[in-house]
């Protein structure tokens, strides 16, 4: 038998995610309702740095038939309502995602089941995620923030960067490299005027303030502990492009990834 490497497996069960939805109040399906759902999966997407291309909704068939004769319309508005939603909450899609609504027999009235598909990393999309704004202008703020990370009370890393990857593996913009440490740990994103830390390890190893977080908007003063690790987050040093201290000793297997 042929085994697939773990991080094969990972992706592929990552290609589609489902789960239920149900609408209020006692009319057909509500393409605002179904949008502000289908807009949650971004907020997921950040953290996990992918975002679905595109949205199958099974629905019952006596509510398919409520829509059917408006069917290519309906989905398109439900399109068009996650791109402005999105934006809304900080994002701003590349293209609206595909929305597809189909009649099932075992769904219930009034309820679904929403699949999200995400392209295979064979096969990528330039379906994503954008920041919204001029890019100038966000690493303008990021500079004035000037946050920085102190880990383990030795070593002082700048966030001079919308995404900070942290984690195991040497893809990372911040490698941690101890075996209590996920692969692929935390992510650190500025969103319009913060950084948010997301936990995506899936295994509830990230707190802050000794309180498990699966988001959290930073805070000068915060610590983060990454499993034993812990770090504190810090804005507006006195000397902001100061040489990081070496690191003491066992603190020498983190590391910032160099630049490309």
């Amino acid at each position: 038998m042929k085994y697939l490497p773990l991080a094969r497996v990972e992706s592929l069960i990552r290609r589609v995610v489902e789960e239920p939805f149900t609408w209020l109040g006692g009319g057909s399906l509500d393409p605002f309702q179904l949008a502000s759902h289908l807009t949650r999966q971004y907020e997921h997407a950040a953290a996990q740095d992918e975002a679905p291309q595109r949205f199958t909704v099974y629905i019952s068939p006596d509510d398919y038939d409520a829509i059917e004769r408006e069917l290519p319309a309906f989905q398109q508005q439900v399109a068009d309502y996650v791109v402005l939603m999105a934006r809304r909450r900080g994002f701003d899609l590349k293209e609206p995602p595909a929305v597809a609504i189909q009649a099932r027999p075992e769904e219930a009235a009034r309820s679904a089941h929403i699949v999200a598909h995400f392209d295979s990393p064979d096969n990528p999309s330039e379906t994503g995620i954008l920041f919204t704004g001029d890019g100038a202008a966000i690493h303008e703020a990021i500079r004035a923030a000037d946050a920085f990370l102190i880990i383990q009370g030795r070593q002082h890393i700048a966030l001079d960067q919308p995404v900070i990857r942290i984690g195991r593996r040497v893809d990372n913009d911040i490698v941690l490299d101890l075996p209590s440490i996920s692969r692929q740990q935390a992510q650190i994103r500025w969103r319009q005027r913060y950084f948010v830390l997301y936990d995506v390890s899936g295994q509830g190893n990230t707190s802050v303030n000794g309180v498990r977080i699966q988001e959290h908007v930073l805070r000068p003063g915060d610590v983060v502990a990454l499993s034993d690790i812990l770090l504190v987050y810090g804005e507006g040093r006195d000397e902001p492009g100061g040489a990081n201290p070496a690191a003491a000793d066992g603190m020498d297997s983190t590391m910032l990834k160099p630049e490309e």
